[in-house]
């Protein structure tokens, strides 16, 4: 622009410097006495065009100025319009057109500057999608990049004016809060984002879902450093994770949960599957009533180089974060159909359990990769007990109830997990054929501590009887707590009371 200005500036003053007579007598004059003999007179006193002919030139000269004007000032646009372009690919997401994770770095840098200068706080939230790797295998690249970017829609329109989205890489995402004022207004966003992200997507008729995590470090109660406040909010997402789906969590509430990074678990976890560092265990469910074995859990453990086994809890989220859900799962249940077989020699009317995986019950073929099972190990539907978590059927908004419907019509026993700490959905189990109900282990051990908690247990129990359930308690350490659930009607018990989980063999030996 500065060399289109000035060169109309000169264009203007030389028109007007040429055209002031003095000059153009002056012209006139210097022209005749360098004129040779015999040559037309270019400025002739008699002729009545002269200003016309002058004129016309001057306009001749000042088309052929703009247009060098006009070029300098196309190579000025395009300079610009490049910068900008460079500008945007250095730090905006090419796919979602967010700030990248180069650019956060340094907003969230100059925002901590800021909040420290001013002594004001702010928020970070970092989240994924659950299940995101599940839709790309099975739908395709393409359409998990058209889910992140209308997810990121649906982010900058959950948050406020002034609020900052970017995108780190994948299906990570991060937000900052500026002048959050309390911990409720944190919350609430939320809350909203968790509710909006998890609203069906519609690709080519095709219905998508998903959901998110969320973890939320504050500044400065957590940490006055940024590279900090991520670590923080990334371990906090990783808590929240592991409670289940469409959550999230405080640092600040979760600070003790975390006993290592977050990503040198995710793998450790994936080096353990590759060396096949896992293996079944079994827990003998007891009939409270006859004091004996009628059933037993297969749980899967992961067994560490040292020899050290962790539960399934502990690391469920790092399997689904793996991408092997569905190949562990699918092998967890073959394994519990090979001793199912194996045991019924020794007890014909022993049941066995074994905790579906999510999936593997998403898949759309589950019910006939059961039913080929039932034919392959010579085993029928009502010895293999299926077990769900109860959390998963707001989770799945209502895929879970039809795939257990499907189930309980072709004749499978379903076991519900996690009852006392799950808010009960009683219009879904209205619907529902539901064999067993199991308490959950940690909230069963806090109610038997109180006369009131005592009065919950029982009220559960015998809401189960009335649906015709057999209800389980799980975790029992002492005999005064078996003596106390079988008087209340509680059918089935298991816990360290009776043996831990053990292996196949040792669980055979129990039957004989």
């Amino acid at each position: 622009m500065i060399m289109r200005r000035q060169g109309k500036e000169i264009m203007t003053q030389l028109a007007h410097n040429l055209t002031q007579e003095p000059r153009l007598e002056q012209l006139k004059t210097e022209r005749r006495s360098k004129k040779a003999p015999g040559e037309p007179e270019l400025w002739g006193t008699e002729s009545t065009d002269d200003k016309a002919n002058f004129h016309r030139l001057l306009g001749e000269l000042q088309s052929r100025f703009s247009d060098s004007v006009d070029v300098a000032y196309l190579i000025e646009s395009e300079v610009n319009q490049r910068t900008a372009d460079l500008y945007r690919k250095a730090n905006y997401d090419s796919l979602t057109h967010l700030p990248n994770r180069g650019y956060f770095h340094d907003i969230l840098d100059k925002l901590v500057q800021g909040a420290t200068e001013k002594d004001t706080i702010f928020s970070l939230l970092f989240l994924d999608l659950d299940g995101f790797k599940q839709v790309n295998d099975t739908l395709g690249h393409h359409i998990g990049d058209e889910l992140l970017r209308y997810v990121s829609g649906r982010l900058v329109s959950s948050v406020r004016d002034g609020d900052i989205v970017s995108r780190l890489g994948g299906d990570e995402f991060v937000i900052l809060l500026s002048d959050v004022s309390s911990r409720e207004d944190i919350e609430v966003i939320c809350n909203r984002i968790v509710t909006e992200i998890s609203r069906p997507y519609w690709f080519d008729g095709v219905e998508v879902l998903t959901s998110t995590s969320i973890g939320v470090s504050q500044f400065p109660q957590d940490s006055k450093l940024s590279s900090e406040l991520i670590e923080q909010a990334d371990e906090a997402l990783y808590v929240a994770k592991s409670k289940g789906k469409k959550t999230f969590r405080f640092y600040d509430d979760v600070k003790f949960e975390v006993p290592v990074k977050s990503h040198e678990l995710q793998q450790a976890f994936e080096d353990a599957i590759q060396a096949s560092q896992f293996q079944t265990y079994v827990e003998p469910q007891i009939d409270l009533k006859q004091s004996r074995i009628v059933g037993g859990y297969i749980s899967l453990e992961w067994v560490k180089a040292d020899g050290s086994r962790q539960p399934f809890e502990d690391w469920q989220v790092l399997l689904k974060n793996s991408g092997y859900e569905e190949t562990l799962g699918l092998w967890l249940l073959d394994t519990a159909c090979f001793y199912l077989r194996q045991w019924s020699q020794c007890d014909a009317e022993l049941v066995v359990t074994v905790p579906v995986l999510d999936a593997l019950w998403q898949k759309d073929d589950f019910l006939t990769l059961l039913l080929q099972r039932l034919v392959q190990y010579g085993i029928t539907a009502n010895q293999l007990q299926l077990a769900f978590a109860m959390d998963k059927f707001d989770q799945f908004d209502g895929q879970l109830v039809e795939k257990l419907k499907e189930l309980s019509e072709a004749g499978f026993q379903m076991t519900l997990t996690g009852l006392g700490a799950t808010p009960l959905n009683l219009p879904v189990l209205s619907g529902l054929n539901v064999q067993e109900f199991k308490f959950d282990q940690a909230w069963l051990k806090t109610q038997m501590a109180s006369a009131a908690g005592r009065k919950w247990i029982q009220a559960l129990i015998q809401m189960g009887q009335g649906l015709d359930a057999c209800m389980i308690a799980t975790g029992l350490d002492e005999e005064s707590e078996a003596v106390a659930l079988k008087q209340w009607g509680c059918s089935l018990g298991q816990g360290p009371y009776w043996t831990q989980p053990i292996d196949a063999q040792s669980f055979e030996q129990l039957l004989t």
